[in-house]
């Protein structure tokens, strides 16, 4: 049996906009988008417009000479889609395991401006500037990886926006924000994480952004952006790596967040490299082979500050990779259309959240106008080449 109409009221508060000839849909405040080819979406409309998928399948069997068993299957996986995105349900917000990025994330309050702690270091993350202190042990390490605005050994006022203490010992310690603690542990490894992943939540607060993409963003010489956005195992920090190590400034090696403006914001936080990468890496990096080793959710992983100076101010970006690293393969590079770049960041993880109109249509503009290409790379010094090319090629097309 195929589902009935979705409810007149629930279809009327659906945000819907274009992109090219295909449509995104989404429910409110919701955190999953919908993309819809220029079939389905017109499909849409029909049903939107109330007429029953019964109906539906008729047409195709007129339009396109289908049989009925088979437009009844087709009808049946659209309704499908678009239940399980949550466009059908009466009630509800979609489920949690069905949302587009992660159900959860720590809730940043509002700046409140405050001096800098004696002792502490001043860190810009993306749009914030962070107090960080910590214990002795902890201290000496993170020295080593940040690249802070202000050293604890200096004493020129700074203000900052919020404070975040790890207070204790190595083997008990408590990690807290502006007083409130967020997580307790022990281990010298499990606070570096821990600290890191709570600068990382600062920095990107997904429901502020217009999206936050799985992926690395970089800033060229000429103060171009770049965004390499991919799945886990890809081989894009590894690109991002050599790219900050041949004069690309590196705004996150793993999350970018992007302002409702469009522009990309820098985490400056350090690159964390797994084994793999350190071979390839090492003739470029030569002291990545003196960076601790510490374990981060299973991997064993060297943390190493990037090149170059912090990026403190938001950046426009000219064009976006998908990259792949495929050493058994020929190097290959290819223009994608929006729709598909869209449909390899959701394949990346992005998150999204809150969504309203202004920011579906802010996100449909902002695909559209950026430039994409698919990108296999068998070697490090292939991928270079191949990024240089298409920043050529996407700044040759900029209006």
């Amino acid at each position: 049996m195929v589902a009935p109409a979705a409810p007149a009221a629930l279809r009327q508060q659906i945000l819907t906009t274009a992109l090219g000839t295909s449509r995104l849909l989404a429910r409110p405040r919701d955190r999953r988008l919908c993309l819809l080819d220029a079939a389905a979406a017109a499909l849409w409309d029909l049903h939107a417009a109330g007429l029953a998928p019964e109906t539906l399948a008729g047409l195709l069997v007129e339009r396109f000479a289908l049989s009925p068993a088979l437009a009844h299957d087709q009808v049946v996986a659209l309704v499908a889609e678009w239940r399980y995105a949550g466009l059908l349900d009466g009630g509800g917000e979609t489920p949690a395991d069905r949302r587009f990025g992660t159900p959860d994330e720590p809730v940043w309050p509002a700046p409140r401006p405050r001096p800098l702690e004696t002792g502490a270091w001043a860190l810009r993350v993306a749009d914030r500037r962070v107090g960080l202190r910590c214990v002795a042990a902890i201290h000496q390490r993170f020295g080593w990886m940040l690249a802070p605005d202000r050293h604890p050994d200096q004493t020129a006022p700074v203000g900052v926006d919020h404070d975040l203490q790890l207070y204790g010992a190595v083997d008990d310690w408590r990690l807290a924000r502006d007083g409130e603690t967020l997580e307790c542990g022990q281990g010298l490894d499990a606070a570096l994480v821990a600290t890191m992943t709570a600068l990382t939540n600062l920095g990107c607060r997904p429901a502020e952004r217009l999206i936050v993409l799985h992926g690395a963003g970089l800033v060229a010489p000429n103060g171009q952006g770049l965004l390499l956005v991919a799945p886990g195992g890809s081989g894009k920090t590894t690109l991002a790596a050599g790219l900050n190590a041949a004069g690309f400034a590196l705004l996150s090696d793993d999350v970018v967040p992007v302002t409702l403006a469009g522009e990309l914001l820098g985490l400056n936080l350090p690159l964390c490299l797994k084994p793999g990468s350190w071979p390839v890496l090492t003739p470029g990096r030569p002291d990545l082979e003196q960076a601790p080793l510490v374990e981060r959710f299973g991997w064993r992983v060297r943390f190493l500050p990037a090149r170059g100076p912090a990026v403190t101010q938001p950046v426009c970006p000219l064009c976006v990779l998908l990259p792949r690293y495929a050493p058994a393969e020929a190097a290959q590079v290819a223009p994608l259309s929006p729709v598909q770049a869209l449909r390899g960041i959701i394949s990346a993880e992005a998150v999204i959240r809150d969504l309203t109109q202004v920011k579906l249509e802010g996100l449909a503009r902002w695909i559209e106008a950026l430039p994409a290409f698919a990108l296999t790379y068998p070697d490090l010094a292939t991928g270079l080449r191949q990024v240089a090319a298409c920043l050529r090629t996407a700044a040759e097309e900029r209006p």
